[in-house]
């Protein structure tokens, strides 16, 4: 090997190494990813809620279908302020729930021109707020896939699956030497993050599988499997809503993304399901337990695009209310009134 390619080489490994990387929403993806960056020897914070003393007196546990059984301690804080001692960050992956209002939860913690804003956040259109609150600092978008669950405090579990699809937001905005980097982390650390120069057509691919199968489940209580199982017309109804959400796309400008053959190759895999057992959406756990539903980010941003751009859209119209009206009754405000009672 030539000197000048092993110097270069060196350099990239040093500056993987002094990488400080903040994560936002130690849940499920939160920590797996932050294993996977913690193997690449990045230094890694996290923000975590309700596991905040677990993870900072034992690390966090990964039991993976890819990784084996694995073990790691981030620096556990409780919130962003506490954060801000261990910057300054050169990354913050947002691995929260994509809640209206979470763009400025981030921002003491934000270095304007240094750091690199993640969103492995579901939905489409999600962006936008953190690019009007941080023009000066590179936003990157990213597509999850990865099969993870907290299963107890600080225990992650981990399926077969991991691929975080990733690409600047708006496209061709800037260098992508950001996303290279994180890339770059991602490999050293046995993970995978293929860096697309537009992303939002893998993004659209994305929000029109979770805007068919995650308020469908939420409302209907079935995993997917079942919900199958439960109607002759249960089947067609996904590949309807898939379709709307297709349109949508085509208006927004990313025509033939959405096509019957991406939708055919989707829903295949719940029907193989029902042989054995089916898989439980996002939306679905969060109504088992108690949670508000992301239905802004995946249902109502898609519909709005829509009305935006003139696209009827009925099949997303009524999930949309159906699901705000479910998490609603899951965490209501001070609106809420009890049932009238007359003697």
């Amino acid at each position: 090997m030539r000197a000048t390619a092993r110097r270069k080489i060196e350099r990239r490994c040093r500056q993987l190494h002094m990488t400080r990387i903040l994560i936002f929403g130690a849940g499920g993806v939160g920590c797996l990813y932050g294993f996977i960056l913690d193997q690449a020897g990045a230094s890694v914070t996290a923000v975590c809620r309700t596991n905040y003393e677990v993870v900072k007196e034992n690390g966090i546990t990964i039991r993976s279908k890819i990784f084996g059984r694995q073990h790691y301690h981030p620096t556990a804080v409780r919130n962003v302020d506490e954060a801000v001692q261990h910057g300054p960050f050169d990354f913050i992956l947002v691995c929260s729930k994509a809640f209206p209002g979470t763009a400025e939860m981030i921002r003491n913690a934000v270095t304007p021109k240094q750091t690199a804003i993640v969103l492995a956040q579901n939905g489409i259109g999600v962006e936008e707020d953190y690019a009007k609150l941080y023009p000066d600092n590179a936003i990157i978008s990213g597509v999850v896939y990865l099969p993870v669950t907290q299963v107890e405090l600080g225990i992650i579990e981990h399926g077969p699956l991991e691929r975080f699809e990733i690409g600047l937001y708006p496209p061709g905005t800037a260098s992508k030497g950001h996303c290279e980097q994180l890339s770059d982390l991602f490999k050293a650390g046995g993970g995978s993050a293929p860096v697309f120069d537009d992303v939002q057509p893998r993004k659209w691919i994305k929000v029109a599988v979770n805007a068919a199968w995650n308020p469908t489940t939420a409302l209907t209580l079935c995993d997917d499997a079942n919900y199958l199982r439960s109607s002759p017309r249960a089947e067609e109804m996904i590949r309807k809503i898939m379709r709307e959400v297709g349109v949508v796309a085509t208006a927004a400008g990313y025509p033939n993304v959405i096509t019957d053959e991406v939708i055919e190759r989707d829903i295949q895999r719940p029907i193989d399901r029902i042989k054995t057992g089916g898989k439980e959406p996002s939306m679905l756990t969060d109504v088992r337990e108690g949670r508000a539903l992301e239905v802004e980010a995946i249902v109502g941003n898609t519909l709005r695009i829509g009305e935006k751009h003139g696209v009827v859209t009925p099949f997303l119209e009524m999930l949309y209310v159906l699901a705000k009206g479910r998490s609603y009754a899951l965490a209501p405000d001070d609106r809420w009134k009890p049932i009238a009672r007359h003697d």
